[in-house]
């Protein structure tokens, strides 16, 4: 308990001292893929009850077609694409970081983010139109927070110069492109395929 308590209490060192933080985690162990992985849960809760219960003003969504299933799997999805493509990328850029270092930047970094975020959630419900613009600036400030932590993360565990790091996010982005069209490719065919062997059975029980 006192371990897990002291993991959550490393966050904030992490989130204001990024470069130093996520050195300790690369390379002294600090890190707990588990909180991480919290943090992405938490994140994709938070996505579910922000699509239900941002105030009326700032929510352009329709609840009559709302699914928390469908939102929640959206609002992680993302994170874990992410770090398949970009570990996928570090054999052709020499990149050190492992799978799990790359799941607990992402979901440290999420820290700061998943606060603003319930923040602005509360508020959403209390803003007069005219204070919008005030809130969705402070919402852009969480996002701009987790990019950087991300950003500054994958440089230390990867053992990366900023203009290296870019080029492994644009590799990134390729290769998370080229997963989600293979992954689509391969379930359209798996419908086909089972489309034809229902279709085939349906024919053979008939003519037996």
């Amino acid at each position: 308990m006192k371990k897990i308590a002291a993991d959550l209490g490393y966050i904030r060192h992490v989130i204001f001292h990024p470069f130093d933080g996520f050195y300790e985690v690369r390379f002294r162990n600090k890190g707990n893929v588990g909180i991480a992985l919290l943090m992405i849960l938490i994140s994709g809760l938070l996505s579910v009850l922000s699509a239900q219960y941002t105030g009326f003003i700032m929510n352009s969504n329709a609840r009559y077609e709302f699914n928390s299933l469908t939102t929640f799997i959206f609002g992680v999805f993302p994170f874990f694409l992410f770090a398949v493509s970009n570990w996928s990328m570090t054999a052709i850029f020499d990149g050190s970081g492992k799978f799990s270092d790359i799941i607990t930047v992402l979901g440290y970094s999420l820290f700061p983010k998943i606060i603003i975020d319930i923040l602005v959630l509360i508020l959403s419900n209390v803003v007069i139109e005219s204070e919008v613009s005030i809130l969705s600036s402070v919402s852009a400030i969480g996002t701009l927070w987790f990019a950087f932590l991300v950003f500054s993360g994958l440089c230390v565990i990867h053992e990366y110069g900023a203009g290296r790091n870019i080029i492994m996010l644009l590799a990134t982005l390729v290769a998370a492109i080229v997963i989600v069209f293979l992954s689509v490719l391969y379930i359209s065919l798996v419908e086909k395929l089972i489309g034809f062997v229902v279709e085939f059975a349906s024919e053979f029980v008939k003519r037996w």
